[in-house]
């Protein structure tokens, strides 16, 4: 992007230059165009004074005698032409009081013409320039005067008026330019007073390009622009009006849940207030179920002390009458607190017991009452006492009766069963549980789980394994853990059918619960209950609440979904889940956060591809999706540009996320490699003694082998899968990354080098390499290989000019790095390689330069980001630096200038500078450039003075040359090199 800006602006600089040079050929101002081509000449710009050069070399124009006396000016001293000047102001100031009259004239016209026009203040937006009021609206002047082809405006038109104010124009950009002496002889030459210009209402910054672009906007184009930019701005005004409108809707929707958010909190206001009366009411049911309690206490004594006074005949019976009234005592109070507890309270923390007031009389009362009924006296306890003259009677009658009452019989006789014990703890449970500790309340999960078990009432199990999984609000992992050997031991004692239809309906339930933990445990009831049921519940209802938690927002929760589908696919049985099962470990590889990613990595790929092998699919299957799902991914990015037929327009422009899902895609890809080595291994069609080799570490894929199967046209399945979609998928991938994703690139790289080292290195050299030459461009050699294969590679050579350029930048580094600089291949391939690969580039097009080779220096550039690769580069450059061709010797120092900035400090002065000093030594004048640029590049990475002193000396040197054009690098380097502290380079630039 900044190569395409600095050639915009030298294409424009270029273009005013040449603006200028018409307007002085052709208004005959050939003594100022004279001097502008002198000065252009000096400064290295004779390629821009062509035109210039053409037209004072005709003889008819310009005869031998009139050059020779123009060349004489040039020996003019500029101090002489100073004091004519002065001479012929003194000279003017005779006629001073005539020119104040005609500048009171002028003034008074330009206060006229300023009432009708009006000079821009923004040329560069609106693309319109109103110069000097006398000359009026440029654009309305360039539609006033004859056009050669509709575009082109013919300057002989030109009023008076017009032509000074351009005179002051061309004027001023000389002097901006730098031409002082060509300006001076301009303003000899016309023979105006041209400094004036400043003040007048045409005088605008950078008059001359503010015309241009003026002169530009006013063409038949720029018409046609400025229509389209006028609709696209109705339309951009359509589009706010109904914005507007939906502010309006949505400003009222805003009042409308302004009015709801505070009736809702006047709500909760009632509801706290109503939550404080019903504390209040606890404390006093508390308050009156210790008064109780303290009566029931008082009459136990008392009742022990009349069976005290009973005779020793009746001993037995008064003892058991004793226990069983004590029994009865104990089950009146249980009564009595349950029916304080049955009054709910509400809570927020849902962790507080629910009571509210006792209301009616005391149970306890009207149960004694009842039993002593037919006694003579009552105390104030409300005990009645036998009569005096009959106490042992009385006493046994109130026994014997205490005995036989109904309810206390049919009280014993239900706590005597098991069913009864069952029903008492189902009905206890849900009463006990919210007044014991979070932190204890899994000693609870015994009896829950025997409740559930033996209790014969669905609507009760329901309700206590409902009481099982939302026993704690927000378990952490030690109380899911305890939670969960509690459901499986359940589901051990209750069986399949009661797992499928009681317990994993709650888990169904938790599913869209508001904590994390809760959901949680449903992902761990998939993984521990899904062994306890059927395979076809497992391949529904439980593979579908896992595809609901793999798309939970906490990564927690994902990452749980993942480990526990790790853990049930070994239980798949049925395959037809197979394309669903694929897809959530695809989502789970994509997902955004790293734990997730890794653990899908580890668990659930390899889970997966056991299921594959044990239900005897094919791998393929696995493959493709992934390659399937890589591509897309990419396909679905915009691209660059959406110009056709660009380079730009097959480019991808990355996001964020979509950069991370091709990153992870690439890492499972690499990882499946290995299952694509074993399955290779497995189906070879050649014979080998596949036992002996898997019992040593020599690969079965040797030169011989790989050379009989590219001869042959024997299939070799996932040999073809290979050749067939795997390159082909990696070489699209590649295509549609632009050069600054070079960390996709790096991991494209990290998978060829995985697959070399599956395949061995002769599979690199005699299949990849082909392949990856024919798909840069390169010409391969294909008589070692069958007619099938041999078109197979051919179909990757590029057939268009984007093609071409595309495999410039995108397969080249691949090519470079992931296939010669694989390990195990040979470094002297890739020295080849890369010194045939400058020394044809710059045979063909010239030497390496950013704006003429940017891809090539891009895709070395990349090549020198690996550190095992630079000894080899350097190895290069020292072959380069001898060639007796100058622009080999440019590129050598763009080479070293690359390496600059990936050398450690030894190397750099072991090796890079002694070749940039060598190269500093050629008499090429871009030869000198392009080492001075490769200096200022050492001078920015390294601070040590050892390197600063060798720059400094290198520097002094070029600046004994002389030359305008190595002065101004020496400058351009220095000033990049601003930044590096230090000292002794500091005081060197200043």
């Amino acid at each position: 992007m900044a190569t395409q800006e600095r050639k915009l602006a030298s294409d424009e600089r270029d273009s005013i230059r040449r603006g200028c040079i018409d307007f002085l050929l052709q208004e005959n101002y050939f003594l100022t165009a004279f001097e502008l081509l002198q000065e252009l000449q000096e400064d290295g710009l004779a390629d821009c004074a062509t035109k210039l050069q053409l037209f004072f070399a005709d003889a008819n124009v310009f005869p031998p005698e009139e050059i020779d006396k123009m060349k004489a000016l040039q020996g003019v001293d500029v101090v002489q032409l100073v004091r004519e000047k002065e001479l012929a102001l003194e000279n003017a100031a005779l006629c001073k009081y005539e020119l104040r009259l005609v500048r009171e004239d002028m003034k008074s016209l330009q206060e006229k013409a300023g009432k009708h026009f009006e000079v821009s203040a923004d040329l560069p937006k609106s693309g319109l320039v109103l110069a000097d009021n006398r000359l009026g609206t440029v654009e309305s002047d360039i539609d006033g005067l004859p056009r050669n082809d509709g575009s082109e405006v013919v300057f002989e038109l030109l009023s008076e008026k017009e032509r000074v104010v351009l005179d002051c124009a061309v004027k001023e950009y000389l002097m901006a330019a730098g031409y002082k002496i060509a300006a001076m002889t301009f303003q000899e030459e016309v023979n105006l007073d041209l400094d004036s210009w400043p003040h007048t209402a045409a005088h605008v910054p950078e008059a001359l390009r503010q015309y241009y672009r003026a002169f530009l906007a006013s063409t038949v184009e720029a018409r046609q622009d400025k229509d389209v930019l006028q609709k696209e701005k109705d339309a951009l005004q359509k589009e706010i009006d109904s914005l507007l409108k939906e502010k309006e809707v949505l400003k009222d929707e805003n009042s409308s849940l302004m009015k709801s958010v505070e009736n809702l909190r006047r709500s909760l206001k009632e509801k706290d207030r109503h939550v404080q009366q019903m504390k209040e009411l606890l404390e006093n049911s508390t308050t009156q179920l210790n008064e109780y309690r303290v009566e029931v206490t008082s009459l136990k004594l008392e009742l022990e002390n009349l069976i005290s006074s009973t005779t020793l005949a009746v001993n037995q019976k008064q003892a058991s009458a004793a226990a069983q009234l004590s029994s009865f005592q104990s089950a009146s109070e249980s009564e009595c607190e349950e029916t304080v507890a049955k009054v709910p309270v509400a809570d927020k923390s849902t962790e507080e017991p629910c009571v509210s007031t006792i209301n009616g009389p005391n149970p306890l009362e009207d149960r004694f009452t009842d039993l002593f009924e037919n006694s003579s006296v009552v105390d104030s306890n409300g005990f009645r006492t036998p009569d005096e003259g009959d106490e042992n009677g009385q006493s046994i009658d109130f026994l014997e009766h205490l005995n036989n009452h109904a309810g206390l019989q049919d009280f014993q006789n239900e706590h005597s069963s098991e069913l009864g014990t069952v029903h008492i703890l189902a009905d206890a449970l849900p009463k006990i549980a919210p007044f014991v500790l979070i932190n204890h309340r899994e000693e609870l999960l015994p009896l829950i789980s025997c409740a559930i078990e033996k209790h014969p009432d669905c609507g009760v199990r329901d309700s206590l394994t409902h009481l099982l999984f939302n026993l704690i609000k927000k378990p952490d992992e030690a109380q899911r853990r305890i939670i969960m050997d509690a459901c499986v031991e359940l589901s051990r004692n209750v069986g399949q059918l009661r797992t499928e239809t009681e317990l994993l309906p709650q888990c169904w339930e938790q599913i869209d619960h508001k904590y994390e933990e809760r959901r949680l445990l449903v992902a761990q009831s998939c993984g521990e209950l899904g062994q306890m049921v059927g395979s076809e519940m497992r391949a529904s209802l439980i593979l579908s609440i896992i595809e609901q938690l793999v798309a939970d927002q906490a990564p927690i929760v994902r990452k749980a979904a993942a480990h526990n589908l790790a853990i049930l696919l070994p239980r798949f049985s049925n395959f037809d889940k197979y394309s669903k099962v694929e897809a959530l470990m695809l989502d789970l590889t994509c997902d955004p956060v790293g734990p997730v990613v890794d653990t899908t990595l580890k668990e659930v790929v390899p889970a997966l591809v056991a299921w594959i092998k044990r239900e005897k699919h094919p791998l393929t299957h696995l493959y493709r999706g992934v390659t399937s799902r890589l591509l897309s991914t990419v396909q679905r990015c915009p691209p660059i540009s959406e110009i056709e037929g660009t380079v730009e327009a097959e480019l991808r422009a990355l996001g964020e996320r979509r950069r991370w899902n091709i990153d992870v895609l690439l890492r499972l890809l690499a990882q499946l490699l290995t299952e694509v080595q074993e399955a290779a291994i497995k189906s070879c069609p050649f014979s080998i003694e596949l036992t002996d080799i898997e019992n040593t570490e020599t690969s079965i894929f040797t030169e011989d082998i790989i050379t009989l199967y590219i001869r042959s046209s024997t299939e070799w399945p996932i040999l073809d899968w290979l050749l067939q979609e795997f390159f082909p998928a990696l070489l699209q991938l590649a295509r549609m990354l632009p050069c600054q994703e070079e960390s996709l690139r790096t991991h494209l790289c990290k998978v060829l080098h995985r697959t070399g080292e599956c395949f061995g290195s002769s599979y690199v050299k005699i299949v990849m390499l082909p392949i990856f030459l024919s798909a840069s461009g390169d010409e391969v050699e294909y008589s070692q290989m069958s007619k099938q294969l041999a078109d197979r590679i051919k179909g990757f050579k590029p057939r268009t000019l984007v093609e071409e350029q595309l495999a410039v930048i995108c397969i080249l580094p691949l090519l470079l790095v992931g296939v010669l600089g694989a390990p195990g291949m040979e470094k002297g391939q890739l020295a080849t390689y890369l010194r045939d690969l400058i020394l044809k580039s710059t045979m063909k097009i010239g030497a390496w330069t950013s704006s003429r080779t940017p891809e090539l220096i891009d895709s070395v550039r990349f090549l020198c980001t690996f550190e095992q690769h630079l000894a080899v580069i350097v190895g290069v450059l020292w072959e380069l630096i001898v060639s007796p061709n100058a622009d080999v010797k440019v590129s050598a120092a763009v080479l070293s200038k690359l390496l600059v900035g990936r050398v450690m400090l030894k190397s750099a002065t072991q090796q890079i500078i002694p070749a940039l000093v060598t190269l500093g030594t050629d008499p090429n004048v871009d030869v000198k450039i392009a080492t001075i640029d490769a200096f200022g590049a050492v001078a920015q990475r390294f601070k040590e003075e050892e390197v600063v002193d060798k720059v400094k000396m290198q520097l002094d040197a070029f600046l004994e040359d002389g030359s305008h054009a190595v002065t101004n690098a020496v400058i351009r380097a220095l000033s990049a090199a601003v930044s590096v502290k230090s000292p002794s380079l500091q005081d060197y630039i200043l």
